[in-house]
């Protein structure tokens, strides 16, 4: 496990390379001698000079794309959260592996390899209305599964994830980062009635209370309030930047 201890974690998210100045030029020189009017790509021009300063490289390539979708179960969904219930991330995963929902379709479009990653389905997260969705073992586990995910062979990484009832700690790992209160960044995820809304920004409120403590500390915030897949993410994104 590259992570042994959230000071480890937090070193690592302070030790990020800058990316290459020199790479981008390059190719924002290269862009002006090609025949065509200088800019007339637009924004491709631009995208073209990002991959260039984040891959080093003065010919960006993308000969090898790859999408991880991260899965995972959520205890908060205990509080009516969800419109549907956990048992429905197991089944979203079959249909992933079997080729059948939409991100497959964009992956085979971009011409982009596909990873579907579920994250210790059969033991969701804490519910954070109640207790801690991760003790530190756990959140360090979800980060460094994400981390480990990412290959240096790999030239763009595109990341997603899976999970009933994630809507919820997502908006309040943002209330609790950005501020503004629970109603203000929740929504009805997959169409939860009134009642359900009512229910989602209730139990966020609670989080954000029973949990004041942590709040000051970005990475007890997503161990506290977050879910595995949101982890895994962070863990891949720090993998990709490193």
């Amino acid at each position: 496990m590259p992570f042994k201890s959230l000071d480890e974690l937090r070193a690592a998210c302070l030790d990020l390379p800058a990316g290459s100045d020199a790479a981008a030029n390059a190719v924002a020189r290269r862009q002006d001698t090609l025949t065509k009017p200088q800019g007339s790509l637009g924004r491709l021009e631009t995208i073209a000079a990002w991959l260039a300063r984040w891959q080093g490289r003065d010919m960006p390539k993308l000969d090898r794309v790859k999408v991880f979708v991260f899965a995972g179960n959520h205890g908060v969904t205990a509080q009516g959260v969800s419109a549907f219930p956990s048992e429905v991330t197991v089944q979203m995963v079959a249909n992933f592996a079997g080729g059948g929902a939409a991100i497959n379709q964009l992956a085979r479009i971009a011409g982009a390899e596909l990873d579907v990653i579920p994250l210790d389905l059969d033991h969701p997260t804490g519910d954070f209305t109640q207790a801690a969705a991760m003790d530190e073992t756990a959140f360090l586990a979800a980060v460094s599964a994400g981390y480990d995910a990412v290959t240096n062979d790999i030239d763009l990484v595109c990341f997603g994830e899976m999970g009933i009832g994630n809507t919820t700690p997502a908006a309040a790992i943002s209330a609790a980062l950005f501020g503004g209160g629970a109603e203000k960044w929740t929504g009805r995820g997959t169409g939860v009635d009134d009642a359900g809304l009512k229910r989602k920004v209730t139990a966020i409120e609670a989080g954000l209370k029973r949990h004041a403590d942590a709040l000051t500390d970005p990475l007890k915030i997503a161990a506290t309030l977050g879910g595995r897949e949101l982890a895994a993410i962070f863990g891949a994104t720090l993998a990709a930047r490193h």
